[in-house]
């Protein structure tokens, strides 16, 4: 709660508030390159032909069906809007966790930055892991979608997951080593899937979803600052 609640109060400070407006335009860059993404998709299913006779004929009734079948047209563009997302935020990132510590944690910050060019590595590799994840999960989400609420529980489970995991490791890979980073973040899991399940949210609602990528990146860089804090005072 204090993570956010900081994050929030910094959003119209200037060195958070020039990061934040950047961020909230690449965000919609990356809102016209999902749309274009998954409606090439949603036109390869059309155009696709499958040797099995039902497998067609199962398609031809999405098709039919057209409120199903804009389901999961949504359904794609909610898959693919948070890591393309993700790799446009990496651009920023480092901005963003400088503002985060300059203010709240001067005395821990960072030494170095890690750089664009190593931040979209970890970018792209999550983005991969969500996007493969998601595709893998999908018989899952068909073979639930009548039972209430289930879908969605796989969805934000998953995605919580995977969102937390991924913006950890890009604010606590400037701090720790890898391996570090890993340890300490399993030592405080269950606070980085909160996390990863409020940047889920975030992403889930139109205009907000605009602000995910820079609030997630904030909040956990709080996180990863006050879990520490906190594991100081203990010893």
């Amino acid at each position: 709660m204090r993570a956010i609640e900081r994050t929030l109060s910094q959003i119209f400070e200037p060195a958070f508030l020039k990061v934040f407006i950047l961020g909230i335009l690449t965000t919609v860059v990356a809102i016209v390159a999902t749309w274009f993404l998954a409606n090439y998709l949603k036109s390869q299913i059309i155009l696709t032909q499958f040797d099995w006779q039902w497998v067609n004929e199962f398609f031809q009734w999405l098709l039919d069906v057209e409120w199903i079948f804009n389901i999961i047209f949504f359904f794609l563009m909610g898959i693919f809007f948070p890591p393309i997302a993700t790799v446009f935020m990496s651009l920023y990132l480092d901005d963003i966790v400088d503002a985060v510590e300059d203010k709240y944690y001067p005395g821990t910050k960072a030494g170095k930055r890690l750089g664009v060019g190593h931040l979209a590595y970890l970018a792209v590799r999550l983005a991969f892991m969500i996007v493969l994840l998601n595709i893998i999960v999908i018989p899952l989400y068909l073979f639930f979608f009548w039972l209430p609420f289930v879908p969605l529980i796989i969805f934000y489970t998953l995605n919580s997951y995977l969102l937390g995991w991924g913006y950890y490791e890009m604010v606590a890979v400037r701090h720790l080593g890898i391996r570090e980073a890993g340890h300490h973040r399993r030592s405080i899991r269950g606070q980085v899937l909160g996390g990863g399940f409020v940047i889920t949210l975030l992403y889930s609602f139109p205009v907000i979803n605009l602000t995910a990528p820079i609030l997630g990146a904030a909040i956990l860089a709080h996180l990863f600052h006050l879990s520490f804090a906190s594991r100081d005072q203990e010893s």
